[in-house]
């Protein structure tokens, strides 16, 4: 499966350049011949914790982004991974939202918010796997990279790549760079970045990428606009998972699952 991650910087608020940019990077994917396509946290409205801002971006995701993307993914035969406010029950939500060709849509709400985020969305309830010309995906937005139990979770489920959408600031690149890498090495995924990359609401690391489940970074982008694709086997996953041989670290062979269970008044 040949696979491609954006890295941008959306202006926030100008809903219609971003989603302009977004289609004119789906049509580049298209013609390098990828399959699916990730884009950043928030691109629809560019990253903010503005709440006016963040609901006019989802009236505009679910009245203009949402007919036109739709089209494009069926024309370009491309899943399409892209980030957006909506709204859910009255409340903003932090969402990747999924494109597969169809009328239906999936969507991932973030779970864990980062620091104001808090203030202004809603957390989802669950986490989102999902199957796509047979290969199965999981879904994690910025903030959960450091939350090392939600890719574990997505693995058990059946995920072999692994989407995620970032607005990562560069303070903290740091953290960005060993968390990709830790969750792609630990699980034996592969896992697709996508981030933004300037000065925004914050200063982005950009380093879009695409990790290995060896842990090793086979494509990035490590400053600038830009997009990369790669081509995946994911069967390669079974190698790193449970081979004891080479390169393999074989951690879900030898995983212990007894030992983890939560005891009550315990952690």
């Amino acid at each position: 499966m040949r696979v491609a991650a954006v890295q941008m910087l959306p202006a926030i608020g100008d809903f219609e350049g971003n989603l302009e940019r977004i289609e004119r990077f789906t049509e580049e994917a298209v013609l390098e011949g990828a399959e699916v396509i990730v884009f950043p946290e928030l691109t629809i409205s560019g990253y903010t914790w503005d709440e006016t801002v963040l609901k006019r971006g989802a009236l505009f995701f679910s009245e203009v982004a949402k007919k036109r993307l739709l089209k494009l993914s069926r024309e370009g035969q491309i899943l399409i991974a892209v980030g957006t406010p909506r709204i859910v029950l009255g409340k903003l939500r932090n969402s990747l939202v999924i494109f597969k060709k169809k009328k239906e849509l999936l969507f991932y709400d973030k779970t864990h918010l980062f620091r104001g985020e808090k203030g202004v969305f809603e957390p989802g309830e669950y986490f989102l796997v999902f199957s796509y010309r047979g290969v199965v995906f999981g879904t994690l937005i910025c903030y959960e990279i450091g939350f090392p139990e939600i890719s574990r979770i997505l693995t058990f489920k059946g995920s072999k790549v692994i989407l995620s959408a970032f607005a990562f600031g560069k303070a903290r690149g740091h953290t960005y760079d060993v968390a990709t890498r830790s969750r792609a090495v630990e699980n034996g995924v592969f896992l697709v970045a996508s981030s933004m990359y300037g000065e925004g609401f914050v200063e982005f690391v950009g380093r879009t990428r695409i990790v290995g489940p060896n842990g090793k970074v086979m494509n990035e982008i490590e400053s600038g606009e830009g997009l990369i694709c790669e081509n995946l086997d994911p069967d390669a996953v079974y190698h790193y998972r449970y081979s004891e041989e080479g390169d393999s670290h074989a951690y879900l062979r030898n995983y212990m699952s007894h030992l983890y269970t939560l005891q009550k008044g315990r952690l």
